[in-house]
Formats: structure tokens, C-alpha cells, sequence
């Protein structure tokens, strides 16, 4: 009997313990990529602080942005960044936010004529989303019949510049970076403001939340989110 009510008790314990908190993200630099095997950015170097700081348990990794964001709706435990905070989206997920204050805009290869002058004017062109990324569900709400939806930033990329695309929606952070990287674009069009977060499972505890959106406040008031932007060559969004 006390074997039994020992074994109980361990089984009990070790059901209650939590479990780590699986953080997943896609190939979206400068907010996230790959360096060999380490994963940085914007958004990783903000997610990587919080989660120290705040002594909670994790694992992080790469996924195909649809992917990514289907598993942390479905799955306890899991959460998915950068997510760009829309309204149907809210109350989906749990939110630690804001890691990214930014601006989506049209985007085209350089020396090319198309320059809409309104939303209206850039209907008319084909246009370049990322599959179940905010950008595609901003151009479906604005009724673009001209979608071009591809899984990953990438290859929207080569399409653009291989002619294939005409224009393509990025946020302007993104922009600047890949113009520092020699990319032949150009800024087209402002859209409108985003900000984005970390989505949460709706299973996650709401003391992980508030621990996380606690050290993500810190990181805001002391000045480390502004370093971090600065560290990857972005004025503070």
C-alpha cells in the first residue's frame, strides 16, 4: 500500500509540473532566421530575454509560417511569433505583445513602372502574399483578386524579382533589411500600421502569460527592445 500511494504521489507531481512552452517561428529576417545553427533576430533576441528572465522553460524552432501557426492554435503548450495582431485573431490565441510596432507596404523590383497610387490602382496588378501570414489576410479584407500566395518570404521574393510578380507586401523593417542586403527593390506603396506579438494557445496558463508580458514590459521601459532594433541596424518601432 505505501509503494502504491508513493507511486501515486510521483505520478500526481509529475503531472502537475509544467510543461516547457515550445515556441515556434519562420525564416522572417530581420525578426527571425537562421545563422548557422542559431536562431536570431529582433523578435528571437526579445522572445530568448523575456523567456530567461522570466525562469520559464522552453524550446524554440523554425517551421513554414503556416505550419507554425496552425500547431500553436491546436496544440497546449505552444505559441508562435512574430503574429501580427488582427482583429480575428484576438481571441484566438493568448498575446504577449507588442515585440513589433511596424508599417506593411507594397513593395516592387527596381527599375519596374508599377507605382499605384491607392489600393484601388494596385488591384489591378498581381500581387505577392505570404500563405496565412497577415499581409495575405490584410489583402483578402481589401478584396485584391490578384493574390499570389507562396509559403515562404523567399520565394515570394524570387517570384517578384523574376518577373512574376508585380508588386509584394512586406513590412518596412523587412524591407530596409533586405535593401541593406543588396536586394533591387523598391517601396511602392504604404499600407497601413501593424503590431505583432507572441500567440499563444489559449491552453497556456495565464501566469505564463503574465510572467512573459512582464519582462516583455521590462525590456520596453529599460531600453532593451530599442537596443536590440538597434543591433540589427532598425530604428526603434
Amino acid at each position: 500500500m505505501k509503494y502504491q500511494a508513493l507511486s501515486l504521489f510521483l505520478t500526481l507531481a509529475g503531472a502537475s509540473q509544467a510543461q516547457p512552452l515550445h515556441l515556434l517561428t519562420e525564416e522572417y529576417p530581420p525578426f527571425s532566421y537562421r545563422q548557422g545553427d542559431a536562431l536570431l533576430g529582433i523578435s528571437v533576441d526579445q522572445v530568448k530575454a523575456i523567456m530567461a528572465a522570466a525562469k520559464l522553460d522552453y524550446t524554440m524552432e523554425m517551421q513554414p509560417w503556416a505550419r507554425a501557426f496552425s500547431l500553436a492554435e491546436r496544440t497546449a503548450d505552444t505559441c508562435v511569433f512574430t503574429t501580427g495582431q488582427l482583429p480575428e485573431r484576438m481571441a484566438r490565441f493568448k498575446w504577449v505583445q507588442p515585440l513589433v510596432l511596424d508599417l506593411m507596404i507594397l513593395v516592387r523590383k527596381a527599375g519596374q513602372p508599377f507605382a499605384p497610387a491607392s489600393i484601388e490602382e494596385a488591384k489591378r496588378l498581381t500581387i505577392g502574399v505570404h500563405k496565412d501570414d497577415s499581409a495575405e489576410t490584410y489583402a483578402k479584407q481589401q478584396g485584391f483578386p490578384r493574390l499570389d500566395s507562396a509559403p515562404s518570404l523567399d520565394l515570394s521574393l524570387k517570384k517578384l524579382l523574376s518577373g512574376r510578380l508585380d508588386l509584394m507586401i512586406m513590412t518596412r523593417t523587412t524591407y530596409e533589411s533586405l535593401r541593406r542586403q543588396g536586394q533591387p527593390i523598391e517601396a511602392a506603396l504604404n499600407l497601413e500600421g501593424t503590431r505583432a506579438g507572441i500567440a499563444c494557445n489559449l491552453k497556456v496558463p495565464d501566469a505564463t502569460i503574465s510572467a512573459m508580458q512582464v519582462e516583455l514590459d521590462r525590456l520596453i521601459t529599460n531600453g532593451t527592445q530599442a537596443a536590440i532594433y538597434k543591433q540589427y541596424g532598425q530604428p526603434e518601432k
